[in-house]
């Protein structure tokens, strides 16, 4: 007989939530760019699924379920394109330190595992004055940063990107199933696609909203749907009708759970858990973006398939990542004249 299951936000709805994960974010405020490390205090098994068509990534191939290595020590998220992928070198360095990552057989020897995701928030601004050695510098002030705490919206890699035409950001959320298994969602949404209805403030990830953490934005907004109808053409809240070029643009997320779960159901979680993008963006996976979803486990609780069927693990996972894209763009502020949605005004009758 499968457990009666209530669902609810984590404790701080933040992928903190799971143990052994902190989060540390830096910003190049004059730059317009930032990181985002996601500091793991014990081994995490993990693995990633590429939905995009454009990654900028580090590490990610050795997370294929095929691959030897099980466990990583630390994940970067950051801006810059490659150029933030630099981040990754640094933070291998500083884990080496402390005697963190793969340990080689019969000898003292550590290899530190970073697996690195970038978004695009390279602009005709910023390019002259960008290089490897931004994020290098930037990624010490992260790795020192990193808390249970940490602020959403124009933070860490959040700070330079854009959602469709609206400001996009840093955004996390957390799943509690019946205080015995925890999900943790975080991302950097900077899609070509946009995550809000046209015509409304409404986002398309306020039906999965828990406990009013996108302002109640569903019922704030349901005027908007009155007149309602359904428009096929995309380009007003898009980047697509600014001629986008490849890379520029990308969702880079992490999902985290207690659950011990293998590698192979680590990838299969972050496969399905792309639902979530693209039940927040319209358009997801484009060919023009780079999404990557990781999958980790702090392997804390065991996986009991008599209590909780797999496939409604990953509908949660899914779930919560929806919920963390909706809170990334309902806390961005608006920068550089890119509005944000809270500077939507619609006009009701």
């Amino acid at each position: 007989m499968r457990k009666k299951v209530n669902i609810t936000a984590g404790k701080n709805n933040l992928i903190s939530d799971v143990e052994g994960i902190e989060v540390g974010n830096a910003e190049n405020v004059e730059l317009n760019t930032g990181l985002t490390f996601l500091k793991l205090n014990n081994n995490y098994r993990a693995s990633a699924f590429t939905f995009g068509s454009a990654p900028a990534s580090r590490e990610v191939e050795l997370l294929q379920p095929n691959n030897t290595i099980e466990f990583i020590d630390g994940i970067s998220l950051s801006g810059g394109s490659v150029f933030g992928l630099a981040s990754g070198a640094e933070y291998v360095d500083i884990l080496k330190q402390e005697n963190r990552g793969y340990k080689i057989k019969d000898t003292d020897i550590s290899i530190p595992i970073v697996p690195c995701a970038g978004i695009y928030d390279i602009t005709k601004q910023n390019y002259s004055a960008l290089s490897s050695s931004v994020y290098k510098n930037l990624s010490h002030d992260a790795y020192l940063n990193s808390s249970k705490d940490f602020l959403l919206g124009n933070s860490g890699a959040g700070i330079g990107a854009i959602a469709g035409t609206h400001k996009g950001g840093l955004g996390s959320a957390s799943t509690n199933i019946s205080d015995d298994i925890i999900i943790g969602a975080i991302t950097i949404v900077n899609s070509v696609g946009s995550t809000v209805v046209p015509g409304t403030r409404l986002l398309y990830s306020s039906i999965y909203e828990l406990d009013g953490e996108m302002g109640n934005n569903l019922r704030e907004n349901v005027r908007d749907f009155e007149y309602y109808k359904y428009q096929p053409d995309i380009t007003e809240t898009t980047k697509l009708d600014k001629q986008p070029k490849d890379r520029q643009n990308t969702t880079i997320s992490v999902i985290a759970t207690n659950l011990d779960l293998s590698k192979l159901e680590l990838y299969n979680l972050a496969k399905m858990s792309a639902s979530g993008l693209s039940r927040a963006i319209r358009p997801a996976g484009t060919s023009l973006d780079g999404d990557i979803i990781f999958a980790i486990s702090s392997c804390k609780r065991n996986y009991h398939k008599k209590d909780y069927n797999f496939s409604f693990i990953c509908s949660a996972a899914s779930d919560t990542l929806t919920r963390a894209i909706g809170r990334a763009v309902f806390n961005a502020k608006g920068i550089n004249g890119v509005k944000s949605v809270r500077d939507i005004v619609t006009h009701k009758e």
